[in-house]
Parts: structure tokens; sequence; C-alpha cells
């Protein structure tokens, strides 16, 4: 994990992994548009989430920058992005003062999971903002 550490620079609340659209920023009623992931969501991902490389790490900026399915789901928005072949869900929340957002979860995932996303849509569940897988 140390090349992950060593490639996003680190500020006073975690590791800055990416970048946000304006308009999703907005959606999270958040001031600023970086993405960071902090110490403690980074070794809580690493144990639940083993089937994650080093790789699928290094490619955050990537996958956090291009969005194709966007939900709000309680109190946090989830994203989910194909890179290359692969699904990768991700869970972002704005602080309430909207000084900074949070990388939450990341994680492999499949179609399966955003059809679910529009399941509990259609039920009222969940806010679908955007869409563009098949």
């Amino acid at each position: 994990m140390e090349r992950v550490k060593n490639k996003y620079p680190k500020n006073h609340m975690g590791y800055i992994v990416g970048q946000i659209s304006t308009v999703l920023a907005e959606i999270l009623l958040s001031e600023t548009q970086v993405v960071v992931l902090s110490e403690a969501s980074l070794e809580k991902n690493l144990n639940n989430h083993p089937d994650l490389l080093p790789e699928d790490y290094l490619k955050l900026d990537e996958i956090i920058g291009k969005s194709h399915f966007v939900c709000q789901d309680g109190t946090h928005t989830v994203a989910i992005a194909i890179k290359h072949t692969t699904l990768y869900h991700y869970a972002l929340k704005s602080t309430q003062t909207g000084e900074a957002i949070f990388l939450t979860s990341f994680r492999k995932t499949s179609i399966k999971d955003v059809n679910r996303f529009r399941n509990r849509a259609k039920k009222g569940k969940v806010n679908i903002l955007k869409d563009t897988l098949p």
C-alpha cells in the first residue's frame, strides 16, 4: 500500500484521491470538489475488501472522475464507475460544514448491484441522479 500512499497527496484529513464534478459537489452541499480518503477508512476498506489490489487503489482518481451511475441512498451518495471492464462502487459523504468530501467505501461491484439501486428507486427509497449504464 506504500505505492498508494505515495501517489496521493495528504492533508490533515487524509489522502486526496480524486475530484468530483461541480454538479455532484452541489448535490453533496459541498464547497469543495476534492475527495479525501482518511487513514481509518483506508484501513477499514483494506480489511473489508481484500479482493482490491493496489492497482485498483492507484486508479481511484480516474474512477472518481468518471462516474456512470450516481444515486443518493440516505446520507450517502453512491457512485459506480466502469474502468476498462470492471465496475467499481464508491460512496461519498460531505461534512456538515461542506468543507470536505470523504470517500467512505470503495469496492468492486456488478450490474446486479446497479439493478438493486434501480429497483429501490422505483420504490422511492433511492434517488438516482445519473444513470448511463446499460
